[in-house]
């Protein structure tokens, strides 16, 4: 903008928001620096924020129009430069020309210093971007003139963007004044200079305009002189001499390359940067960098041939082939949401790996291994997290994730994903909670070892972010947490050991360093061993003590082994088997019982042998428990741990003498368990032993001696045949069991020959009970087996006793009846029929008010009752709008590469109002691909829409039902008054002769025009109802269905003609399907369902 400004004092100076005033889209939002060229403000606009730079007229004979002209044209000529961000509008008014572009939080110089720091990849990545933008503006005839790292933006997904093009700067500076240095170039007042050593000039070419200074008014430079501003052209060269010196301040950890005084100084031959250089450990950069900041302008190269120069070189081939082009998709669309993000890599992941993957395993010259590029693509996913808006994203979001980490370094899982894991346990949605845990429990189950900087990143920072869940008022997130708590446990248990090794490694090296936390690693892993072990007992104490006995199951089946490893011995006795004892107090819940024999025996595995007197009378009850399935899995118990040596002889002939008469139990899986319990036993004992202790068990069971008593096929084949479960079943139900078997017993000793006579029974309850027994068909044998199963039955009646039963299972009426209301259930259904239309704004009210009581997954899943306010429409072509009634919140439209086309909607979000919904078509048009999505975005729950058709579709099958049945209620046939004297009398219209046997059933069609007939014979027959009204008595059916078996008892037509169930007294029920093209010429039958 010419030289002279640097003279030029001002008169007045006004804070930045002054000069808000004049515009009125923009809000000033707050200072983001002052010089005295620029003041810069951030101000909010509708389309978000904008960075505005004033700058102050204090000489109105300033040709400002031509520059403004210029700034529009370059706006125009970057309009296509994916990496250049340009001025978007320019205003002139009295007292300001102010300058607008969009927003970025960080610029290069902050992101080198801001966490997670940049690794090698990245820096590559950045570097690449700079080299593509320089490239991207000189193709577009277009010079910046002062590229520095603060005129770098870096968005969240370090996206480069090179912005504050330059064009009105003065081009060549005076070598002995640093004044129009420090005006125009050093805003940041770091004294760094990147300008290209060229422009700084002889101080006499400057002498006239140094002499004019005496008169502020008087321009050092004519800008109406176009032989001057032609002198000061920007060349190619000065830009690519910036971009080196900004790509070395990007490998040296922010150190920046000159300042004037060296820069100056490098001019002339007086200084050399190689000091800086050398610091660049990348030798394909360091010379990419020494070659563009040459000081011959002739040396170097343009932006083009060095992005040539080092391709699979200082920039992988990924950059060019894949990253550039994929990338470059995000940044065309301003308004993509960062749900449309994730969903579309979503889609891309499969390809993304097969491009990326390929790259990530490169050896670097020195040795070390490459960063793969996935963490370029893992920026673009962090970047997103923490604005996803629907659980269907976060959900899509922590699957990437998940796809993505076993490719990811340390680093990465540690400083980039573990964060936004524990940002995503604090989410609303119960479901993006649960599966936050998972996710994040796979992850560091992935880091094999530990950074020096993450040796405390378990107690400090993930057990305390992850230990609200274990409270959490969503049963699925406790499960969640109760599922994944031992995996966690043994990782933060590896972590630590990892840590000591480490620590122990350096602690024998000779020239280690001097530690101070771990100058002595035992004492500080001991005390870090019981800080870790208590944290993780809180939690597992509370979650063994959660009110819901899923959660405790949940904890059993998952990991409680891993857990015991982790606590130790003691601890593993004394907090996880003293809880786990308790649960099997809980009589109502058979599968949190069954849990328990299912994980005991992992625990018992643990503890040792000392255990087996502490949990044989926990077995005992469990071979007596009311549930059948809860016996079996003690029995699988009682088998492992005879197999692993925990149970002790006087034990295992204990438990031999109980389980042997279960070899005649009527549940299979129990005579299996047996049977598998007693070989096992046989080869854990001696021959002697064998025949001795266990084989006079076996005798009353088995049909024959064997031998090989350890081989389950040789005494399953022996087997005497079980009780029948008839007779167990109402012999175990009867309140007088015990006097029941008093008496058996006696009649067993009287066929023994013990007892001379057994009178029969006094109590005519007992000799009712033998009465129906015998009539079941109870033979003496089977009363032998009976009395075998005594004990066990006793108990089992005994424990099926003290059962308390459910609160609403006593107050229902009818045994097996369970009254919803009595428990507080909401129910889900809907009226087909058609009700009063209620108003709208009654019934909006009413959705409102009911929006409140549902829980948090349901919205999740079928989206929010109230309706969304949209301000404006949301889609618009081809002369079509989308009312923003119909649009409902949930989850996004994708676009036309994520989801295909938009379903149909209707008009009306509720489908439990009990009206009858009209469809309203709306129209979406697909305005481009991925790379070009739509700004504005369509939300719809997928579950809320589905739901409605599926209503809608139901409300029409039932109103055309309803219709049919009334218009043949309401038919009228013509009918005359009888004549005179006229007197009823029987007259055959029809014999049908065909069935061989009582004829159970006749049933007609809703249209009557056909008519079914049903017989103990087993077949079902349809018969035509027209021919009925012919001359002829005798009829023949039209078809014949036999396929059912045993009687038919009854049959009904269903959904008009269009089904037919029958049923037959064999138990079997059927569902028929009747197609005709004419009805009733050429019917056909066949079955749909069977039951």
């Amino acid at each position: 903008m010419g030289n002279q400004l640097a003279g030029i004092a001002p008169s007045q100076i006004l804070s930045v928001d002054s000069y808000f005033s004049d515009i009125h889209d923009f809000e000033y939002d707050k200072s983001l620096g002052s010089t005295r060229f620029f003041k810069v403000a951030r101000a909010k606009h509708r389309e978000g924020l904008v960075v505005v730079k004033v700058f102050a007229i204090q000489d109105p004979t300033l040709p400002l129009t031509s520059y403004k002209q210029e700034l529009e044209e370059l706006k125009i000529r970057l309009h296509s430069a994916q990496n250049c961000l340009p001025f978007q509008k320019a205003t002139l008014s009295e007292k300001a020309a102010m300058l607008f572009r969009q927003y970025v939080r960080d610029n290069l110089y902050d992101r080198i210093s801001t966490r997670p720091f940049l690794n090698n990849t990245e820096k590559r990545w950045i570097a690449f971007q700079i080299l593509t933008a320089v490239d991207q503006a000189h193709k577009s005839g277009v010079r910046h003139g002062d590229i520095k790292t603060e005129n770098i933006m870096v968005t969240s997904w370090n996206w480069v963007l090179l912005t504050d093009f330059a064009s009105f700067k003065p081009t060549y500076l005076p070598e002995d004044n640093p004044a129009d240095f420090n005006y125009f170039f050093d805003t940041s007042r770091r004294r760094t200079c990147y300008i290209a050593p060229e422009r700084f000039v002889d101080g006499s070419m400057f002498a006239t305009e140094l002499e004019n200074m005496r008169d502020p008014s008087t321009p050092l430079v004519d800008l109406a002189n176009s032989n001057q501003r032609t002198r000061g052209e920007l060349k190619r060269a000065m830009d690519i001499f910036s971009a080196g010196c900004v790509i070395a301040e990007l490998f040296t950890e922010g150190v920046p390359l000159f300042d004037l005084s060296q820069l100056l100084a490098y001019r002339n031959g007086l200084f050399s940067p190689d000091q800086v250089l050398n610091k660049i450990e990348d030798r394909s950069i360091r010379e990419l960098v020494t070659q563009m900041v040459h000081r011959e302008p002739d040396k170097r190269l343009a932006a083009e041939d060095y992005l040539k120069q080092q391709r699979n070189n200082a920039f992988p081939e990924i950059f060019y082939t894949f990253l550039q082009p994929y990338m470059a998709q995000f940044a065309k669309e301003t308004f993509v949401s960062a749900d449309e993000r994730i969903l579309v890599i979503r889609k891309d992941l499969d390809n993304i790996i097969h491009n990326l993957c390929g790259h990530d395993r490169t050896e670097k010259a020195e040795g070390e291994t490459k960063e793969n590029g996935l963490v370029i693509l893992v920026s673009v996913i962090t970047s997103c997290l923490q604005t996803l808006k629907y659980c269907d994203s976060k959900l899509a979001a922590l699957e990437l994730i998940l796809h993505l980490a076993p490719r990811l370094s340390v680093e990465i899982l540690l400083d980039r994903i573990t964060p936004y894991l524990l940002h995503f346990s604090n989410d609303s949605v119960p479901r993006v909670r649960a599966e936050s845990v998972r996710t994040l429990t796979k992850v560091l189950a992935l880091v094999k070892e530990v950074p020096r900087n993450d040796i405390n990143i378990y107690p400090e920072y993930i057990l305390p972010g992850i230990a609200h869940l274990a409270q959490d008022e969503a049963t699925i997130v406790r499960l969640a947490y109760a599922e994944n708590i031992a995996l966690l446990a043994e990782t933060a248990l590896r972590f630590l050991e990892l840590v000591q090794l480490k620590n122990l490694n350096m602690e024998n090296e000779p020239n280690g360093e001097e530690m101070d936390e771990t100058s002595h690693p035992s004492d500080n892993y001991d005390t870090e061993l019981q800080a870790l072990h208590e944290m993780v007992q809180q939690k597992v104490v509370t979650l063994l003590s959660d009110p819901e006995n899923i959660v405790k199951q949940t904890l059993m089946e998952n990991g409680i082994t891993r857990l015991c490893v982790f606590f130790g011995r003691q601890k593993a006795n004394d907090v996880l088997l003293s809880h786990m004892i308790t649960f099997l107090n809980d009589k109502n819940d058979w599968h949190l019982r069954g849990a328990f024999f299912d994980s005991i025996v992992g625990v018992a595995a643990y503890v040792g042998w000392q255990s087996s007197s502490i949990l044989k009378p926990l077995l005992q009850q469990g071979l007596s428990d009311a549930e059948e399935f809860v016996i079996y899995k003690a029995l699988n118990a009682l088998t492992c741990m005879c197999q692993l040596g925990l149970l002790q002889k006087p034990h295992i002939y204990e438990f031999a003498c109980d389980i042997a008469p279960f070899l005649c139990h009527p549940n299979l899986w129990i005579r299996y368990g047996a049977v598998g319990f007693i070989t096992v036993v046989a080869q854990y004992l001696n021959i002697a032993d064998v025949y001795c202790k266990l084989m006079p068990y076996l005798h009353p069971f088995i049909t024959q001696p064997i031998i090989q008593i350890d081989k389950e096929i040789v005494l399953l084949s022996v087997l005497k045949e079980p009780v029948s479960r008839s007779i167990f079943d109402y012999v175990l139900r009867s309140k007088d069991i015990t006097s029941l078997f008093r008496h058996l017993q006696m009649r067993q000793k009287k066929r023994n020959g013990a007892l001379p006579d057994c009178p029969p029974p006094e109590d005519p309850a007992i000799a009712q009970l033998l009465k129906k027994l015998l009539s079941q068909g109870m033979t003496e044998e089977e009363e032998d087996k009976l009395l075998a199963l005594k004990d066990f039955m006793l108990k089992s009646n005994k424990a099926k006793a003290n059962i308390v039963d459910q609160s609403h299972l006593h107050d229902s009426s009818q045994k097996g009846v369970i009254d919803l209301s009595a428990l507080g259930i909401t129910g889900r259904q809907v009226d087909l029929v058609k009700t009063k239309q209620e108003p709208d704004e009654k019934r909006a009210r009413k959705h409102v008010k009911q929006d409140s009581n549902v829980n948090e997954e349901w919205k999740s899943m079928f989206g929010s009752l109230e309706p969304t306010n949209i301000s404006q429409p949301i889609l618009k072509g081809h002369g079509q709008t989308t009312d923003p009634e119909t649009i409902q919140s949930g989850k996004p439209l994708r676009s036309e590469s994520s989801a295909g086309i938009c379903p149909t909607l209707s008009s009306s979000p509720q489908a439990s109002d009990g009206t009858i919904v009209q469809p309203r078509k709306l129209i979406v048009q697909v305005l481009s691909s991925t790379a070009t999505a739509s700004a504005h975005q369509l939300h719809i729950t997928t579950c809320k829409t589905e739901l409605q058709q599926l209503i809608q579709q139901k409300r029409e099958q039932c109103n055309a039902e309803r219709l049919a049945k009334q218009m043949m209620e309401n038919a009228e046939w013509e009918s005359k008054p009888p004549p005179p004297g006229w007197r009823p009398k029987g007259l055959l219209v029809a014999h049908l002769h065909e069935h061989k046997s009582a004829v159970n059933r006749i049933r007609v069609s809703d249209e009557h025009s056909i008519f079914a007939t049903c017989s103990n014979d087993g077949t079902v027959k349809i018969w035509n109802s027209q021919k009925m009204e012919g001359k002829t008595t005798t009829t023949r059916s039209i078809l014949t269905y036999s396929r059912i078996g045993g009687h038919v008892k009854t049959l009904t037509f269903c959904q008009g003609s269009h089904y037919l169930a029958i049923a037959s007294d064999n138990g079997a029920i059927q569902l028929l399907g009747i197609e005709a093209s004419k009805l009733p010429k050429s019917p056909k039958i066949h079955p749909i369902q069977s039951r």
